[in-house]
């Protein structure tokens, strides 16, 4: 009988020992899966059970995203086929395709006016800025003040996008470009400030010159006029191009698609 009650008295120690152990171990909080959030395209849908999203938070926040333009109208006007062209037939080479972008914006002496697209916390902006091509470097600059919008835009996301367009008459007779960059901001206490502004920003059209102004006289008028820019609230943006997609209805002539993209 002592027996008995000694086993009895074991089992119920050993009992109460895996329940107190379970009971612990299921009162630990359960360490959180991480998952990884899968690649997306652009087609792709939120599904009913997919977590709650926070305010300002995108898809390209946790997935990546692909671009590929796939089976879309861009890729048939670029490359596929359409009714004027086969596939492939009409693509412009490389170099040409800059040459042409070249034409279209100019340089210095052709400073244009940009729709600047930026982007913060899934809050888009769209602005118009004037920029103009440093052709070898390919790159834009524009000069803005400080403590804009766009400025923190681009402080805080250096992607940006922009578009210019010859003013539209016809079909037939349409010019415009679509570009794709990463910006920076270049103060005014940097030497590439100095040279920007001098090289490629057409800043002596704002400088009061007397009639029959000598060129030492002139050259000492554009000095004061960068000086007061360096001491002023003024930056330079400075936009590398990462892609261009070009659309020029004269193409055509040359035998060449309407739309063409050039990338580094």
């Amino acid at each position: 009988m002592k027996q008995m009650t000694r086993t009895i008295a074991v089992l119920t120690l050993a009992i109460a020992t895996i329940f107190y152990y379970s009971a612990a171990t299921a009162a630990e909080p359960q360490a959180a899966k991480e998952t990884k959030a899968k690649a997306i395209d652009t087609k792709e849908q939120k599904t009913s059970n997919h977590p709650e999203i926070p305010e300002g938070v995108s898809c390209n926040d946790c997935h990546e995203v692909k671009y590929d333009a796939n089976t879309t109208a861009t890729q048939v006007w670029l490359t596929g086929e359409s009714p004027a062209k086969k596939a492939g037939e009409g693509v412009m080479p490389k170099d040409k395709i800059w040459q042409e972008f070249t034409k279209m914006i100019g340089n210095k002496t052709g400073t244009k006016t940009f729709i600047l697209a930026t982007c913060l916390n899934n809050e888009p902006l769209s602005t118009t800025a004037e920029f103009s091509l440093d052709p070898a470097k390919r790159v834009l600059y524009g000069l803005h003040e400080m403590g804009t919008e766009k400025l923190n835009h681009v402080q805080n996301n250096p992607k940006v996008s922009l578009n210019w367009h010859k003013d539209f008459d016809s079909f037939a007779d349409f010019r415009c470009c679509q570009i794709k960059g990463h910006a920076e901001i270049i103060e005014n206490t940097k030497p590439e400030f100095d040279a920007a502004v001098k090289n490629f920003l057409p800043y002596e059209k704002s400088v009061r010159l007397p009639e029959n102004a000598t060129l030492q006289q002139k050259e000492d008028a554009y000095k004061a006029r960068r000086d007061m820019l360096k001491k002023g609230n003024f930056v330079v943006m400075k936009i590398s191009i990462d892609r261009i997609t070009m659309a020029n209805s004269a193409f055509v002539k040359d035998g060449f698609r309407v739309y063409q993209r050039w990338v580094p």
